[in-house]
């Protein structure tokens, strides 16, 4: 009998381990990978003149995946071979064009990951601009965006695309800028506020902002901001002051040979 009441009650016991057991691994979250700044666009991207769609991408033979292990690249992102072809001769720049370093970062002007992102660009173009040449790109992501892209088109037209550029981060707000509030912008910038609004209305860069985010999306871009080094895309993770300027240093070293 006593022996009995022993397996039974060990029985009870072990009954108990495992409902234990369950439900404290039921309560265990699986980690979700981080989101790349904001989702895919409903909408469409690209400047007056549209590059040519890079070739296939695929990875230059000495482009390390890694630099160090705090700064890296994207590895789920082939590289773009024919890198040079995401921009062309009319696209805005800073830096130095004969470094042989291109920095190039894919934004919408609505993007609030963006905004937080540009004064870290803008610290690294301080620091690097002799070692690289950098391009702001739009991606349009939200629809809404569209006359505010256009609008930097056209204030290229008067060299006052990266002044548009700061003044829409600085004036971001949910739903985005009417026309008129973008005229009121270029208005600062020394242009006349009614023939800005009036270029800006007629929609002539709308094929070639579409065309831009097409290209875009063909080597694999699907959120925003994204920045490429030599076609290379920097990790998420890696889109700080610190390891921005590593790995453009380390681009810079690998092309010296």
């Amino acid at each position: 009998m006593k022996a009995r009441n022993f397996y039974i009650g060990l029985a009870a016991l072990t009954f108990v381990i495992v409902v234990a057991d369950i439900a404290y691994f039921s309560q265990l979250a699986v980690a979700e990978p981080a989101e790349e700044a904001v989702s895919q666009a409903p909408a469409p991207a690209a400047p007056e003149s549209p590059a040519m769609a890079p070739d296939a991408p695929s990875a230059p033979e000495a482009a390390p995946a890694v630099v160090s292990s705090q700064c890296s690249y994207d590895e789920a992102i082939p590289p773009v071979a024919q890198y040079q072809n995401l921009v062309t001769f009319a696209d805005p720049f800073q830096g130095n064009a004969g470094s042989g370093i291109q920095v190039v970062e894919y934004f919408d002007p609505n993007c609030p990951h963006c905004r937080t992102m540009h004064p870290i660009m803008k610290r690294v173009i301080e620091t690097h601009s002799d070692k690289a040449q950098f391009f702001m790109v739009p991606f349009i992501v939200f629809s809404h965006s569209l006359p505010q892209i256009e609008a930097l088109y056209v204030a290229a037209q008067d060299g006052k695309y990266l002044e548009m550029v700061d003044a829409q981060f600085e004036a971001q707000k949910p739903g985005g800028l009417s026309v008129d509030e973008l005229a009121q912008l270029a208005a600062g910038m020394g242009i006349d506020a009614e023939v800005f609004a009036r270029r800006v209305n007629r929609g002539l860069n709308r094929d070639a902002i579409a065309a831009r985010r097409e290209q875009a999306r063909s080597i694999g871009l699907a959120g925003v901001p994204t920045v490429l080094i030599n076609g290379r895309v920097v990790a998420s993770a890696s889109k700080s002051v610190e390891c921005l300027q590593e790995l453009i240093d380390a681009a810079a070293a690998e092309a010296e040979g």
